[in-house]
């Protein structure tokens, strides 16, 4: 017979180690405990829709409160009342079809890896594992609100990573809008969210005792970290086009590196002349059992990654701050056009659509400026060396 539950009952009900029994309480219709054979307690409720007898699992016992428990069931007949079957709704919401994680995972392979270049992916990828998944793991995506999105974005402002809480909006806005393409989502959590720091573009250059300490720096360094910090600053290249360079782009005859369309940020292919210490660096890297020239340490199938601790050891020897790698790009190409190199030819070398090779021009004008590049780099190459033996 039903009878009002309490704590102290529930904590005294006996099992029967032969059978599960279950006990029905009397203030909640439907709403019982179930005991199994080896005495876990469970809370259930028995209830009709569209005819057809239900049961709904609410939670064990005593991880779940007895109010707690109550609360749930009186949600659960709410629905019924309404029409809704809440047994159904919680089997979808336990879909691991909505999962989170699991959607990024479909995301990833199914969309970024299939549209996007593999860079793009791969960074796509990384900042919502990083940012996203790492908060909300098995969350259903249904569940996921705006508040939630904001408190990421908001605490990357208050770690003074605003590029990063831009980047990560990017990448999550586009997530979601790919759920609602699926019906996955009716609405996405994005939808009201605005950039959270204003996008503003750096105008820092090393002066020429900052690039030659920071050079020494990097030399102590040694590999990997060290070789790429150098080869940036030789080669004017961006950090993904260093960090993912392989030994099919390298001609060290013909003293040139190939950057493909798939990898380069504008889908252009690249050939880009190497100065002699570039080359010489080039020479004188390990060589693994990988395509790549700076593997991940025990993967050497991926590239290698984690740069902030490697940056801080630079920043710390070489007693520069308030820069980043992406500033060594535009640092090489303010002292060469110092240096007298000509605007198209500085272009040439950065592998930019905008300004000379812009629009129709660009179309037209598919000369490579090889011979132009190279005499370049190996003025730069030259003055370089002149900064570092200067500050000795």
């Amino acid at each position: 017979m039903p009878q009002n539950f309490t704590d102290l009952m529930l904590r005294k009900l006996a099992h029967d180690g032969s059978r599960r029994v279950e006990y029905w309480d009397g203030r909640i219709p439907g709403f019982g405990l179930r005991v199994s054979p080896s005495g876990t307690k469970t809370f259930i409720l028995m209830y009709r829709h569209r005819g057809r007898p239900r049961r709904l699992t609410i939670g064990r016992y005593p991880i779940l409160s007895l109010a707690d428990a109550r609360t749930r069931a009186s949600e659960a007949l709410r629905q019924v009342s309404l029409g809704n079957d809440p047994a159904l709704i919680q089997e979808q919401a336990n879909d691991p079809s909505f999962r989170f994680d699991a959607v990024v995972g479909r995301y990833v392979e199914r969309h970024c890896k299939v549209h996007n270049k593999p860079s793009t992916a791969r960074e796509t990828e990384r900042l919502l594992r990083k940012h996203f998944v790492a908060a909300w793991g098995k969350r259903d995506i249904r569940d996921i609100t705006q508040a939630h999105v904001s408190e990421i974005l908001e605490a990357l402002i208050a770690a003074g990573k605003p590029s990063e809480a831009n980047h990560a909006l990017g990448v999550i806005k586009t997530f979601f809008s790919w759920c609602e393409d699926r019906d996955l989502l009716t609405v996405s959590p994005c939808a009201k969210i605005r950039k959270p720091a204003k996008h503003g573009s750096r105008s820092r250059v090393l002066s020429g005792d900052e690039l030659a300490a920071v050079w020494k720096a990097a030399e102590a360094e040694a590999y990997p970290f060290g070789r790429m910090t150098q080869l940036l600053i030789l080669t004017a290249q961006r950090r993904g086009e260093v960090t993912q360079m392989r030994d099919d782009q390298i001609d060290l005859e013909a003293a040139t590196w190939t950057i493909p369309a798939d990898l380069a940020k504008n889908g252009r292919a690249h050939v880009l002349p190497l100065p002699d210490t570039a080359a010489e660096i080039l020479r004188g890297l390990p060589r693994f059992e990988s395509p790549y020239l700076f593997p991940a340490k025990g993967n050497p199938e991926n590239v290698i990654s984690g740069f902030t601790r490697a940056k801080a050891r630079l920043d710390e020897v070489s007693g520069v701050a308030g820069w980043t790698l992406h500033d060594l790009r535009r640092t090489a190409a303010t002292h060469t056009a110092r240096l007298g190199v000509a605007p198209h030819v500085i272009e040439r070398i950065l592998n930019h659509v905008s300004g000379t090779f812009a629009g129709v021009t660009g179309v037209y004008n598919r000369f490579q400026y090889l011979d132009e590049m190279r005499e370049a780099l190996a003025l730069w190459d030259d003055h370089l060396h002149k900064l570092i033996r200067k500050s000795r």
